[in-house]
C-alpha cells in the first residue's frame, strides 16, 4: 500500500467513484439474470428450428423419401435422426457433396444437426434451380437453332435437290456438283457420297450413298419454338410441351423398319459415328477399306450398305470416299478438337432415326450393325438370321471393363425403369451392337438422354469415366427389354480386341482401342510400339502411311503390362496389322483433291 501511495500516477479519485462501481454491478447481474431467464435474442429460433427438425423425423418415418433431383440421387439422405448408429452414421447431403459440416465442439450437437439439415435444403434448392436455369437456356438455344437452321434450309432447297438425284442414280459430275450439304437440327440436307470418279473405282460397286434429309425436316424441330411464338403474340400462355418418353413397352409391336417393302431379312446396314477429326478420319478410311475388301469374300453379299454418321458443322474431307449423313453437333467445337466428341454419338444417332423415319430409303436393310472407327474387318459377319422373325436376338459384345452392377448404374436404371431388374443390364455400349431399326429406335432416347445429363454432373463423369455413353446406352437397351444377346470374346461373332485378347476366336472384326508396346524388361523403353493414338496428322489423314509391322517373335518379349508375348498373340497382333496396311495400300492420296476443294472454297 505504501508503494502504491508513492506512485506518480496514484490521484485522489473523485468522490462519486465508488457509487459508479456499484452501479456497474448491479447492472451487469441484472443483465445476466435477465439473460438467463428470458433466452437469448435468437433462442426462439433455435428452438423452431430443432422442433421442426423433430417434426421432419416422424414425417420421414410416414413416408418414403421421393427424389426430387438427379443430383440427390448420388446422395441420398438417410431419414434425418439427431443419433447415428456406429455402422450407419447420419451423413446429410451436403457432405456428400464435398461442403464442410461444423467442426465438433463449435457448436452443440442439436444444433449442429439442425444446421446441417438447412444446409442440406438449401444445397438441394440451389442444385434444382440451376438444373430449371440450364433446362431452360438448353431450350432457348435450340429454338434459336432452330430458327437459323429452317433459314438455312430455305436457301439450300436447290443444292438438297440436286444431292437427292445424285443419291438416286445421277451420273458422277452431277454428284459430284452436289457435294455442298446443309445442315439441320434433326438431320443433314443432302451430301453428296457417291464420290467423284476416283473414288467410285475404290469402292465395291453397291456401296451406299448419302441420303439427302428433305427441306422440310427443319419443321419438326421448330414446332414447339413457333406455337410458343404464336401464343405470346396472340398474348395468350403456350400449350406446356409433352413429357418425353424413355421406355416403350410396346417396341416389339412396332414395325421392324420403316421401309414398306421387305428386304432380305440377313442382310446388314453397317452404321458408324465420327466427328470429322484427322484422328477419326485415319481410322474411319482403314476401317472402310477393309469393310470392302471382306464384302468380296464369301458371305459379303449380306453386307449391303455402309454409312457414317458425322456429327460436325461443316463437310469433311472424306466426303466424298465415304458414304456420309451429316448430323448437327451439340459441340461444335469439336470440329477442331474438345474433350469428349463420343458425348455426341447418341444425339447425332437420333437425328439418323429421325430423318430415316421421314425418309425410309436412308436405311438399306433391317439389321443395323453400329461400329466404331477403330475397328478392322477380317471377315463378313456370320449369317445373323432373319430380323423379321423378332425371336432371332440381336448381338452386342461384352466389354469386361463394363461394370453394370456398380450403385449409381442401378440408381438410373430403377429411374427409368422402376420393374428392371438390374441384373438384365448388359456390360456392353453401342457398339459393336446388331440390332433392328426398331431396337434402336427404343433404346437411344434413354441413351441420349443420360448421356446429356452425364456430361453435366462431374461426380457421374468421375465414377463413370472415358466409357461413360457406354451405360447409357445399357440403360436404354435394358429398360426397353430388347432381345440382344450379349457375348464376350472369344465367342462373340463381332470384335476381338488384341493384345487384351491373344487370339480372334469367333470374331469379325478386331478393335484396337489398346496399344501394343514390346519391351524386354519393363524398366527399358519398349523395342516396337503400335498405337492409334500416335496417328492424329492432318496430312497422315490425306495419305495414309503403312504402319510398321511387328520385329520376328522370340521369346522373352513382353507387353507394358508386363505380360508376355506368346507366339499366338504375335501372330494375332500381325494378322490385324498387315490387313490396315492391305487396305492402305488401295486407298487414294487426297491431298491434291482437297487442296483443289479449299481453293474452291468447298472446304474450309
Amino acid at each position: 500500500m505504501k508503494d502504491r501511495a508513492k506512485s506518480s500516477h496514484d490521484k485522489k479519485r473523485p468522490s462519486g467513484w465508488g457509487g459508479t462501481y456499484l452501479m456497474v454491478i448491479c447492472f451487469c447481474f441484472g443483465l445476466l439474470g435477465g439473460y438467463l431467464i428470458l433466452g437469448s435474442p435468437r433462442a426462439a429460433d433455435h428452438h423452431e428450428v430443432l422442433k421442426s427438425l423433430d417434426n421432419t423425423v416422424v414425417n420421414a418415418a410416414a413416408a418414403n423419401k421421393k427424389w426430387s433431383t438427379r443430383r440427390e440421387l448420388f446422395a441420398p439422405k438417410a431419414k434425418q435422426t439427431l443419433t447415428a448408429t456406429a455402422g450407419s452414421p447420419v451423413l446429410p447431403q451436403n457432405v456428400a457433396l464435398g461442403q464442410k459440416p461444423p467442426a465438433k465442439g463449435e457448436v452443440s450437437s442439436e444444433l449442429a444437426a439442425a444446421l446441417k439439415q438447412q444446409q442440406s435444403d438449401k444445397s438441394e434448392q440451389k442444385v434444382a434451380a440451376q438444373e430449371a436455369a440450364s433446362e431452360q437456356k438448353e431450350e432457348l438455344m435450340k429454338a434459336q437453332q432452330s430458327d437459323k437452321t429452317e433459314q438455312k434450309a430455305v436457301a439450300a432447297d436447290t443444292r438438297t435437290q440436286q444431292a437427292a438425284s445424285a443419291v438416286t442414280g445421277g451420273t458422277a459430275d452431277a454428284t459430284k456438283g452436289a457435294a455442298t450439304t446443309t445442315a439441320t437440327t434433326t438431320a443433314a440436307a443432302g451430301a453428296n457420297t457417291g464420290g467423284s470418279a476416283q473414288a467410285g473405282a475404290t469402292f465395291v460397286k453397291g456401296a451406299t450413298t448419302t441420303q439427302a434429309a428433305q427441306a422440310t425436316t427443319a419443321a419438326t424441330t421448330t414446332t414447339t419454338a413457333a406455337a410458343t411464338t404464336a401464343a405470346a403474340q396472340a398474348g395468350g400462355a403456350a400449350a406446356p410441351p409433352k413429357a418425353k418418353q424413355y421406355v416403350f413397352p410396346d417396341n416389339q409391336n412396332w414395325p421392324i423398319t420403316p421401309v414398306k417393302e421387305k428386304m432380305p431379312g440377313n442382310s446388314v446396314h453397317t452404321l458408324f459415328t465420327s466427328n470429322g477429326s484427322p484422328y477419326q478420319n485415319i481410322q474411319a478410311r482403314i476401317m472402310v477399306g477393309t469393310y470392302h475388301m471382306v464384302r468380296k469374300m464369301p458371305g459379303g453379299e449380306r453386307m449391303v450398305a455402309l454409312t457414317r454418321i458425322l456429327h460436325r458443322t461443316t463437310p469433311d474431307e472424306v466426303m466424298d470416299e465415304i458414304p456420309t449423313f451429316i448430323a448437327q453437333p451439340l459441340q461444335p467445337e469439336c470440329d477442331k478438337w474438345c474433350w469428349f466428341p463420343v458425348a455426341d454419338r447418341a444425339n447425332a444417332v437420333q437425328q439418323w432415326i429421325d430423318a430415316a423415319e421421314k425418309d425410309p430409303s436412308l436405311v438399306k436393310a433391317p439389321w443395323l450393325l453400329m461400329l466404331e472407327t477403330d475397328y478392322v474387318w477380317m471377315k463378313p459377319l456370320p449369317d445373323p438370321g432373319d430380323a423379321y422373325d423378332r425371336s432371332v436376338p440381336g448381338w452386342s459384345f461384352g466389354f469386361d471393363y463394363i461394370a453394370p452392377s456398380i450403385p449409381i448404374i442401378v440408381k438410373l436404371l430403377k429411374e427409368k425403369c422402376p420393374d428392371c431388374d438390374p441384373k438384365t443390364v448388359p456390360n456392353s455400349g453401342p457398339a459393336p451392337v446388331m440390332a433392328r431399326f426398331s431396337d434402336f429406335k427404343a433404346a437411344t432416347p434413354i441413351w441420349e438422354d443420360l448421356s446429356k445429363w452425364i456430361e453435366t454432373h462431374e461426380e457421374a463423369k468421375k465414377q463413370l469415366g472415358w466409357v461413360r455413353e457406354m451405360y447409357a446406352w445399357d440403360i436404354g437397351v435394358a429398360s426397353n427389354k430388347l432381345n440382344i444377346r450379349n457375348e464376350p470374346p472369344p465367342q462373340s461373332p463381332l470384335i476381338s480386341q488384341p493384345p487384351h485378347d491373344r487370339v480372334i476366336g469367333n470374331a469379325s472384326m478386331f478393335h484396337y482401342t489398346w496399344g501394343t508396346l514390346y519391351k524386354h524388361d519393363l524398366k527399358e523403353k519398349e523395342f516396337w510400339i503400335f498405337d492409334k493414338r500416335a496417328y492424329t496428322a492432318y496430312e497422315d489423314m490425306l495419305k495414309l502411311p503403312a504402319i510398321p509391322m511387328p520385329p520376328e517373335w522370340k521369346e522373352g518379349i513382353m507387353l507394358q503390362d508386363g505380360l508376355s508375348v506368346t507366339k499366338v498373340l504375335h501372330d494375332t497382333v500381325s494378322a490385324m496389322l498387315r490387313q490396315m496396311n492391305e487396305a492402305i495400300k488401295v486407298l487414294p492420296d487426297l491431298t491434291a483433291e482437297v487442296a483443289a476443294k479449299k481453293a474452291a472454297g468447298k472446304l474450309k
